[in-house]
């Protein structure tokens, strides 16, 4: 049964809804891609399988009883499927109609009407251990069965009967995985997001990857036989490709591998998917990403990247930039894969303001590009904010807020199966505004009762919008979550951004294992990061990385055999940089303590107890106030230094029923400055009230 819902996603979005109520139909997406129905929570984004029927996109993921179809890849439908075979499925059309498989399932599917969810079953596997099944059908008619999914068996191919789905041939093993020649195949710990085996042994040096996920993709009489590498649990999830002649082999490895593999950004990870041509003919490849919601756990969401086939029949992706945003099939132009909005990242690194910090989960986290870490408000209550100063006056074009769920009542994990009974009545509901002097603000996106989780909230402005600060607010958080961000990224142009190609670019492959390799370039100034670019080939540097804040990349995606050519593309969005001035935001390590003595004790800098009162003097902080001062000896000190004040404070000194009582007591505490000058004077001031004083230590 149809049920008139929608998948909204990074990808998958409905025409945003601003604040003048505006329905905007937007040219790009940008990964990750979230997997919703409804009001219904997020679901798993497993195992892709995209195709075209009868003129409609359809999205199948894995363990659902049901898809998604779209006429223009933005405004999707779901369809509930009862009978349809769910798991990890491969869906393919076999004279117009239908058909489907999953995973380890004997049974053989054809829908009757995929828009009703209508499925019969038609016939039965030889076998249920098929393991990541994919049936290919081609253009003669034949079908043909590719599984395989192991650390140590091979991908197979079998012929099947297209009538009975009974096996024709005998399995044709085609090939295992070979970590010591492919290096983006090689399991490597310092990959790891988190272990599957929890507790019961560590990721060792080196280990066989999951060979798993055979996907044949067929493009100008050339069958190409895509796989996935390593495992979900690792940011070096990906793609590889084999490629023949005939969809039965034998297969030549691509020595242009990986086909989609992204280690570093915002998202990370391009593993067990599927190839398809869109309306246009171009290629995509749709992939499962790990993901992580609410501090822990482990779940896995989707990316789709430009891919492409050259003239000498090498298939390629681009995933470096995969993360930013790039343009909808029907948008897209060209032949290639330079598929991507020409708009930069504008928040990375910049200056952050915010309502509260809950722990050590600061702001700075916010705008890291790091999907593991965020910032946390100490509520989820309205008006809790985050505020970021992009360094200058930007033309923004989109804003993607990546949500966290932190301390949240319901644990934030993803379903697989669906039918989740305890939905809440709304999901993260803000506004964002904007604002040129901090002073008059407007607001952009009002998403004050928003009924879908939307994780990663991609909106794309109606047209470019100037302003310098950017403001999300908290309407209602759900759950009792509190107020958290994974990565707020602020894309958009400047009239001084540019791309820079380096001049110098060191690179030593490591002679030992040809895999690896250490980049080394010349920074330039006023670089936001690197793109590097790298291919066997001087024309097809078909494989990249992306890199903020250094100039330095080591890698081990490379393949033995071949040679290597590398560039590295400096880019810069001309706006200016924050540098975090520790000694205003951490301290300056100098610390001012008021401590109460008995009588007669004799006290130094180095006198301290339970009850000692420390303020850090930062850089820009003027006063610091220390209250409830009741009458006794006071010791006001720099901690483990010289002391300001020793003394008697009476009742006298401390109590006044005035409204705004003078001082009764000031002192110089010392002289500040840097090197041979004098800049700042530390005074002290004990201030009276209506039951006790407070001493208060102020720069001037």
């Amino acid at each position: 049964m149809r049920r008139l819902m929608t998948i909204i996603g990074a990808m998958l979005l409905c025409a945003s809804s601003f604040a003048q109520g505006q329905k905007h139909q937007p040219a790009t997406f940008a990964n990750p891609i979230d997997v919703i129905i409804g009001n219904e929570r997020a679901y798993r984004g497993g195992e892709p399988v995209v195709l075209i029927y009868q003129d409609d996109y359809y999205l199948f993921v894995s363990h659902r009883k049901g898809y998604w179809y779209s006429p223009d890849f933005r405004n999707w439908t779901y369809v509930d499927a009862p009978n349809y075979p769910a798991g990890v499925v491969s869906v393919v059309e076999q004279n117009g109609i239908l058909i489907g498989c999953s995973m380890n399932n004997k049974n053989v599917y054809k829908c009757l009407d995929p828009k009703k969810g209508i499925w019969e079953k038609c016939g039965e596997l030889d076998s249920d251990r098929y393991g990541d099944a994919n049936m290919f059908v081609d253009d003669d008619g034949r079908l043909y069965l590719y599984y395989g999914w192991s650390q140590i068996m091979p991908f197979k191919v079998v012929e099947l009967d297209p009538v009975t789905y009974k096996e024709i041939t005998e399995p044709k093993a085609l090939f295992f995985s070979d970590i010591m020649n492919h290096g983006f195949e090689a399991r490597k710990p310092e990959d790891v997001i988190y272990s599957i085996f929890n507790g019961r042994r560590e990721y060792f040096e080196e280990e066989y990857p999951w060979i798993e996920g055979p996907w044949m993709t067929k493009h100008n009489g050339k069958y190409y036989l895509q796989y996935a590498a390593i495992g979900l649990e690792f940011i070096s999830y990906s793609h590889g490709v084999y490629v023949s002649d005939s969809p039965t082999g034998p297969f030549t490895y691509s020595e242009h591998n990986p086909l989609t593999f992204k280690t570093s950004g915002f998202q990370v990870g391009a593993g067990h998917g599927s190839t398809f041509h869109d309306k246009n003919g171009r290629l995509w490849t749709i992939c499962m990403i790990p993901a992580q919601f609410g501090g822990t756990g482990r779940g896995s969401e989707l990316a789709i990247y430009p891919t492409a086939v050259d003239s000498e029949g090498v298939m390629y992706s681009y995933t470096a930039l995969g993360d930013y945003p790039q343009y909808y099939p029907d948008t897209r132009t060209g032949d290639g894969v330079d598929n991507y909005a020409d708009w930069m990242l504008l928040s990375k690194g910049k200056k952050a303001e915010v309502s509260s910090t809950y722990g050590e989960y600061k702001a700075g986290n916010a705008l890291d590009e790091n999907f593991l870490t965020y910032w946390a408000a100490e509520t989820g209550d309205a008006g809790e904010y985050f505020l970021v100063d992009l360094g200058g006056e930007a033309d923004i074009r989109s804003i993607q807020i990546n949500w966290d769920h932190i301390d949240a009542e319901t644990p934030a994990g993803m379903s697989r199966f669906g039918g989740s009974t305890n939905n809440p009545d709304h999901y993260q509901c803000y506004t964002v505004e904007v604002s040129s002097d901090k002073v008059s603000w407007a607001t952009v996106i009002d998403k004050s009762n928003n009924k879908m989780e939307l994780r990663h909230d991609y909106n794309e402005l109606a047209g470019p919008t100037a302003a310098r600060y950017v403001k999300v607010t908290n309407v209602a958080c759900y759950d009792n979550a509190k107020f958290s961000i994974k990565d707020l990224r602020i894309f958009g142009t400047t009239a001084t951004m540019k791309r820079t190609k380096v001049a110098d670019v060191k690179v030593v492959r490591n002679p030992e294992d040809r895999r690896e390799a250490d980049l080394l370039w010349e920074p330039v100034p006023g670089a936001d990061g690197y793109v590097i670019r790298y291919g066997i080939e001087p024309g097809k540097l078909y494989n990249g990385y992306i890199v903020y804040g250094k100039n330095t990349l080591y890698m081990h995606s490379l393949n033995t055999a071949p040679e290597y050519y590398f560039e590295v593309e400096a880019f810069g969005c001309g706006l200016e940089p924050y540098k975090e001035n520790t000694l205003a935001t951490k301290g300056t390590g100098a610390e001012i303590q008021l401590l109460k003595r008995k009588p007669g004790e004799r006290v130094s800098g180095y006198t301290m107890d339970n009850q000692t009162r420390y303020y850090m003097v930062k850089d820009g902080v003027n006063e610091y106030v220390f209250d409830d001062v009741t009458p006794g000896y006071w010791v006001l000190s720099h901690s483990y230094g010289p002391v300001f004040f020793n003394g008697e404070l009476t009742a006298k000194d401390l109590i006044s029923k005035k409204k705004n009582p003078k001082p009764t007591y000031t002192q110089v505490c010392t002289e500040m400055g840097v090197g041979t000058t004098v800049q700042k004077t530390m005074k002290m001031q004990i201030i009276p009230g209506p039951l006790c004083g407070k001493i208060v230590v102020t720069i001037e």
